[in-house]
């Protein structure tokens, strides 16, 4: 088994990406992050080299953040699960994944939807390859993961072959369970995770408390914004300098 640096060596995904990570295809999904990120490790390189060396505390942080995301990104389809999405809305486009947010025990059904306007050329039913890594709550105690992050597939490679076995590897009972679950959620379908068969499943057998903690996710996506970090620590560079002047 392979050793992560970023992704928990102590889950292992029952059906894992295990895709190589093409960056060009990434950038030219996720161009505005690439390019901030880009952008600020240059600005902090050239700071500490022309402006003053003091800004080489910056520039550690660059190479850290930098390092940090390709790193993640990587692992993120090469151990992260495998699982079928289906495109349910276009302009912006959205994709739909269903998955099980349990650590082992108990059956925690969700349906995560996600905007990805940079997938192009799609129709609503479309499948979609996705892979996912699955984030856990501060709180130990939960009995499920927190959420769950599907990225498509074509978001790491441009070669089909690679996709379409990705596609062969789901059972159709996914498709028809997340199709079915699809029925439970209100048109038209907006971003976020959402509980689904709470009869039938372990959603009914967890406190009001741990109940809540999806409440809150459902209502959007509160994954790491790196592009909001980077500008906030840009700021601070330029606040430095700005200092500089009055000190």
């Amino acid at each position: 088994m392979r050793k992560n640096y970023t992704v928990d060596n102590n889950s292992v995904a029952s059906n894992p990406g295990n895709t190589a990570l093409n960056k060009v295809v990434w950038f030219r999904h996720n161009i505005t992050t690439v390019s901030t990120l880009s952008l600020f490790l240059i600005c902090s390189l050239l700071a500490t080299i022309v402006v003053d060396t003091t800004y080489s505390f910056i520039l550690v942080i660059a190479i850290f953040i930098n390092f940090y995301y390709w790193i993640n990104k990587r692992e993120h389809f090469l151990s992260g699960h495998s699982n079928g999405g289906i495109v349910v809305g276009v302009h912006p486009t959205l994709v739909a994944v269903n998955g099980d947010l349990s650590k082992g025990y108990g059956y925690f059904p969700v349906v995560k939807i996600m905007k990805r306007a940079s997938l192009n050329n799609v129709s609503i039913g479309d499948r979609v390859p996705t892979v996912a890594l699955y984030t856990a709550s501060t709180n130990e105690g939960l009995a499920h993961w927190l959420d769950f992050n599907p990225i498509p597939l074509s978001y790491a490679t441009n070669n089909v072959k690679v996709t379409n076995l990705a596609i062969q590897s789901y059972p159709n009972e996914q498709w028809d369970q997340l199709e079915k679950y699809l029925l439970e959620l209100e048109k038209p379908y907006k971003t976020g995770l959402y509980q689904v068969d709470k009869e039938q499943s372990s959603w009914n057998e967890i406190s009001s408390d741990s109940m809540s903690v999806l409440d809150d996710l459902e209502k959007g996506d509160k994954s790491i914004d790196f592009k909001k970090i980077v500008i906030a620590v840009i700021i601070f560079i330029a606040v430095l300098y700005g200092l500089k002047f009055f000190i």
